[in-house]
């Protein structure tokens, strides 16, 4: 080989190599500044005027604030999951929200494996969370979690695909532990259409 095409060689790896970092360093840029704007409030999402007429503790129409329900089942219990697969909807949550009812659940649908962080800004009730693999797994659990722990942030010591939210005291209620299997979850390919 000769001298110059080692050169070339060289110099398109070179060029290869620059832009997948400059790529990698773009979209961890991209990421933290998202982070940031939610940690600012840019995204404060202010409760609805019917959801302040809600406060005083009627429960008999909380279908118009979780809608996109799926059945699914928690281990041996079977609840309507609020399906959140969106990014303004994974960023609202049940934020603002007076209640949520027995139950319901609201489920975070991401697109890739990860962290996953959660926390408990604006709201007005206590929760458990589960963080779930791609198959369905329960892979962690954070119970009976206070609004006042905000502005902490919960997160699964492995890599998840979904979170679900349900009322404080649902996973000792529902004997929920480590390993149960969630089913009826969304397909990937059904997410992320919308």
């Amino acid at each position: 080989m000769k001298t110059a095409e080692r050169i070339v060689i060289v110099a398109i790896l070179l060029i290869l190599i620059g832009g997948g970092a400059w790529i990698y360093f773009s979209v961890q840029a991209k990421h933290q500044a998202v982070v940031d704007a939610v940690e600012r409030g840019d995204y404060e999402i202010r409760p609805h005027e019917d959801a302040r007429k809600l406060q005083t503790g009627d429960e008999s129409d909380w279908q118009q604030y979780y809608t996109n329900l799926i059945p699914i089942s928690i281990g041996s219990t079977t609840v309507q999951a609020s399906v959140a697969d969106t990014l303004s909807e994974q960023i609202k949550g049940l934020s603002g929200t007076p209640y949520i009812p027995a139950n319901v659940v609201k489920l975070f649908a991401f697109k890739a494996s990860g962290e996953q962080s959660m926390w408990m800004k604006d709201m007005n009730y206590s929760l458990d969370m589960l963080w779930l693999s791609k198959e369905g797994k329960v892979i962690h659990i954070e119970e009976n979690l206070s609004p006042d722990t905000y502005p902490k942030s919960f997160s699964s010591p492995k890599p998840a695909w979904y979170v679900v939210e349900t009322k404080a005291g649902f996973v000792a209620s529902s004997s929920i532990k480590l390993g149960d299997k969630v089913v009826g979850l969304p397909k990937e390919d059904l997410l992320f259409n919308n």
